[in-house]
């Protein structure tokens, strides 16, 4: 999402706090971009949303010479603030499997044929949050880092306190959903289904430093 108003860009990777931090920021017009395609979209469209006068803006802005929206686009992108979340990806498709919001699966199959679907699913079909690395979400399509900071759910507030200073707001995390799991994500795993999540998301794992039960 982008926020004009405290000049940043949030990454909002599904399942890592986001609801959170979009309580604070406010609600994005279309959640669930990665960073490329934010940037693109900042070149090319008018991004403050909301409201008849911006809706004007926009039909407008189409007008202005490609080239000129392209320049200020980068321009504006390059000096907000970028950043997002991640987390261990054992925990997070444990967290996708159970969550009661968008797509639940937890009622149609079991935890170990959810990590199978996970397996053999492929990043490009319609439901494709949980097929993807989270490193996608900050990187361009040559694979460039476009994140300013990217932090971790597991300290979350720690790391949040970190944007907070960069951004100039003293506001705490509300933590919208508390997590309602009674069990560890470890406990869902037999060494099949840990080895195929450590397989799948191998390259969140190394480039972030994860581990089971870490």
């Amino acid at each position: 999402m982008i926020s004009h108003k405290h000049k940043c860009i949030f990454v909002e990777v599904p399942k890592t706090g986001s609801t959170s931090v979009r309580a604070i920021l406010g609600k994005a017009w279309k959640p669930h971009l990665n960073l490329w395609q934010i940037k693109q979209l900042m070149e090319t469209s008018w991004t403050n949303y909301g409201g008849r006068t911006n809706r004007i803006m926009a039909a407008l802005y189409l007008l202005v010479p490609e080239q000129r929206r392209r320049e200020t686009g980068r321009q504006q992108f390059e000096s907000y603030f970028k950043f997002g979340f991640v987390r261990n990806p054992w925990d997070r498709v444990v967290s996708l499997y159970e969550r009661t919001e968008a797509l639940q699966l937890r009622n149609e199959m079991s935890f170990e044929q959810f990590v199978d679907w996970i397996q053999y699913s492929s990043a490009t079909c319609v439901h494709s949050a949980p097929h993807r690395y989270q490193l996608d979400w900050f990187v361009d399509p040559n694979g460039n880092l476009l994140a300013d900071f990217i932090g971790k759910f597991e300290r979350l507030d720690e790391d949040w306190a970190f944007v907070a200073q960069k951004l100039g707001l003293e506001e705490k995390l509300p933590h919208q959903r508390a997590n309602p799991r009674a069990r560890h994500y470890t406990e869902y795993y037999t060494p099949r289904t840990r080895d195929i999540i450590a397989g799948k998301f191998k390259v969140d794992i190394e480039r972030f430093d994860y581990e089971f039960a870490g």
